[in-house]
């Protein structure tokens, strides 16, 4: 029952998707950390959709995420971030040049389990639009420790959620525009090393176009340095 009520609190309100799409994405993400006040991470990741993807073709390289960040720690679970992403596409009029500022907060709670908040002002510049576009987004993850099967092994679910913040002339408009949900395992081999693998469900509002339910297999590996 404690499962399911935060199943319940995570999973999004999604609307009508009118068309799905299945893909597999990839992530690595190493934080680095330099001093006890100052760190960083780079992210990495490759996306494979493989069916239904828009103007292009199946069972191939979608997206490439290259994401990095310097951070500074305002307290042991309190850190401010000043990131830049760049994102080349199928399309190669697409291509994405990304600022962002981010606040990252850890919430231990008892018996193990934690939760993390993330907030994130994105200024994207992509090259079909005229304007920069505004970008807000607001992440929440839950781990739970599962001792009793491995004790290693733990819960991980996360939820995001996306908001445009302006119109842009051939690009986003303000509104909604995704959202993530993420149920998987966590797998911890030491302090340095995990890995994590489930499912996620990302929720794209398409305006003047029909809204997108992607079904997504997630692999991932986590570094610390």
């Amino acid at each position: 029952m404690r499962y399911f009520a935060l199943l319940l609190i995570f999973f999004p309100a999604l609307g009508f998707a009118e068309s799905s799409r299945t893909s597999t994405w990839l992530m690595s993400l190493s934080r680095i950390k330099f001093t006890d006040t100052v760190n960083a991470f780079v992210d990495i990741q490759p996306r494979f959709t493989l069916s239904d993807t828009p103007n292009g073709h199946d069972r191939t390289l979608d997206t490439l995420l290259l994401r990095g960040a310097l951070g500074y720690q305002i307290t042991s679970n309190i850190g401010l971030y000043q990131g830049y992403a760049y994102i080349p596409t199928y399309d190669p009029k697409n291509v994405e040049h990304r600022s962002f500022q981010e606040l990252f907060i850890k919430q231990p709670l008892n018996h193990g389990n934690a939760l993390a908040h993330r907030i994130r002002f994105e200024q994207r510049w992509i090259d079909s639009a005229d304007e920069i576009a505004y970008r807000l987004r607001y992440f929440a993850r839950y781990t739970h420790p599962l001792s009793h099967w491995h004790k290693r092994l733990s819960l991980a679910i996360n939820e995001e959620v996306f908001i445009h913040l302006n119109d842009t002339k051939n690009g986003p408009q303000s509104s909604f525009n995704q959202n993530r949900l993420f149920v998987g395992l966590n797998y911890r081999i030491n302090p340095s090393l995990a890995y994590e693998f489930g499912y996620q469900n990302q929720y794209i509002n398409v305006i003047k176009n029909s809204n997108v339910m992607n079904h997504i297999l997630f692999l991932g590996v986590q570094t610390n340095y």
